[in-house]
């Protein structure tokens, strides 16, 4: 059995769950809700609508993630499925590949519907609709619930109970989306708490903010596709690395290093 096959059986049984409905439904209100309730306040306009939809994906979209990834290895472990399928002639690499396409597969598709289903609604009544802005905006709510889809996936390889991949997800959940430039802040008080300064933080107080998930997010959103409100961390720095590719860069690094860091933990235990 290949990583394709667990992928295909993973996806086949997620599309049969509740749970898949669910997070669709949530989407298609969410995208296509905004844009119902502003066609009924009158006078539509687009530039709005993604102004008020940026800051809701910012919360939505992660915990979807966190939501789809925190059951793909514990989830299979506790039952003994993870057994059962490594008696088959493939690996644990192979086992996690396969999750993690099957569940990226699932939120990229729940995204694209629900974001296609409202762009009828914007394509009808909203006169200056870009739908090269919307494909983009859509893309990157899915970029941005991979990441955290594949941290949850992550902590469910290398921790040993679902209670406590569940305590790790949604605690990584709410310590990224609503409290990294906080807590980076915090700690830059406590390190220079006897210095004086002049009101410019450091340099790696900004660059720390940037690579937060939340910020290379919301920073990619309102320089690149005009939506939503620049990050206030990094609105005026000049600082050669505050660009489009390095915020991209740390959402990947944010995906990637944790799975491998969960793929080294996995591959060494006793299941």
């Amino acid at each position: 059995m290949s990583w394709q096959a667990i992928a295909r059986n993973d996806l086949r049984k997620a599309i049969h769950e509740r749970g898949a409905w669910a997070l669709f439904a949530g989407f298609f209100l969410g995208f296509g809700g905004l844009a119902a309730l502003l066609v009924q306040l009158g006078d539509p306009e687009f530039e709005g609508y993604l102004d008020l939809l940026a800051p809701g994906v910012g919360l939505l979209v992660p915990l979807a993630g966190i939501i789809l990834g925190y059951e793909a290895i514990i989830g299979e472990r506790e039952s003994g499925t993870a057994v059962l399928s490594l008696s088959m002639p493939h690996s644990r690499a192979s086992l996690i590949v396969g999750k993690l396409v099957g569940r990226t597969t699932l939120l990229a598709a729940v995204i694209a519907v629900a974001a296609l289903l409202a762009s009828v609604i914007l394509l009808y009544f909203f006169p200056s609709f870009s739908a090269s802005r919307f494909v983009g905006f859509t893309a990157m709510s899915t970029v941005y619930g991979t990441t955290f889809l594949w941290i949850a996936a992550a902590l469910s390889m290398a921790l040993s109970t679902s209670r406590r991949v569940i305590a790790a997800a949604f605690g990584a959940y709410i310590g990224l989306t609503l409290f990294w430039t906080a807590l980076v802040n915090l700690t830059e008080t406590v390190l220079f708490r006897f210095r004086s300064t002049s009101g410019e933080p450091e340099t790696w107080v900004t660059l720390v903010s940037f690579i937060g998930p939340n910020t290379s997010f919301n920073y990619v959103l309102g320089e690149v596709l005009d939506a939503g409100a620049i990050p206030a961390a990094v609105v005026d720095s000049s600082a050669d690395f505050v660009t489009p590719a390095v915020a991209l860069l740390a959402l990947a690094g944010w995906a990637v290093l944790p799975v491998i860091g969960g793929f080294l933990s996995f591959r060494k235990d006793d299941l």
